[in-house]
């Protein structure tokens, strides 16, 4: 059987995408994409739905690149852990999985029936030719098409009103990862940046985020009902 390479594109340019900070506003986007499984009219639209959901899933929860999330395949994830090179910086990311993270992901990949060697992320198939033979070969969604069908149906679905794009799930796992007390050095090592003060430019931790985590805290004084007598 003929072997295939990962088919690697990287973006051109960056847009000025922004986190999620709201977390019903999260919320909301995971509701959306479960609901369209349910809604799904075809079972090629319900594995659409059902794929889009687990991209969201693991861009949320990962801190991958797209370009990476999406040449992800079964055996990349299928043992309870990350293996994966990044395309950007030729780095290799190796780490276990949250539990019921996996188990999200393997009830998609085990309705499907999908085998290791084939893409999470299913989506164009295409004919090629190797020593004189023709095989299907099915790519993975391209970013253009996520970027171009999949988000669009997304923001409009959800109210999203500032930019959004793929680059988005990235930023807004690092944002919701330092908003409830996860390590700021931890976040600079997933992302491999090299400062601290990347990383909080990266995920957009600006001077409201700043004033509302000063504000929701007191400590002592005569009101501080907490206090033993």
């Amino acid at each position: 059987m003929a072997t295939y390479h990962r088919r690697i594109k990287s973006s051109a340019g960056k847009d000025k995408t922004l986190p999620i900070k709201d977390k019903k506003l999260l919320n909301r986007v995971m509701d959306f994409l479960r609901l369209q499984i349910d809604l799904a009219k075809s079972d090629i639209k319900k594995y659409q739905a059902w794929r889009n959901y687990i991209l969201f899933l693991l861009g949320f929860n990962s801190a991958f690149r797209a370009e990476d999330l999406l040449q992800l395949k079964v055996k990349d994830i299928e043992k309870g852990y990350f293996s994966i090179k990044e395309n950007k910086t030729g780095k290799w990311q190796h780490f276990r999985m949250n539990k019921l993270l996996l188990d999200e992901i393997m009830e998609y990949v085990n309705y499907y029936n999908l085998k290791s060697n084939q893409y999470l992320f299913m989506g164009q198939k295409k004919k090629e030719t190797h020593n004189g033979k023709t095989f299907d070969v099915i790519y993975p969604i391209t970013r253009q098409n996520c970027q171009n069908v999949i988000i669009p149906k997304v923001i409009k679905g959800c109210g999203i009103d500032f930019p959004f794009g793929m680059h988005s799930l990235r930023k807004t796992f690092g944002y919701q990862w330092y908003k409830n007390g996860g390590s700021l050095i931890t976040l600079m090592k997933m992302y491999n940046h090299e400062e601290p003060s990347v990383t909080l430019l990266y995920v957009m931790w600006d001077n409201e985020d700043i004033e509302k985590a000063r504000e929701s805290i007191y400590i002592g004084g005569i009101n501080d009902r907490s206090r033993k007598k």
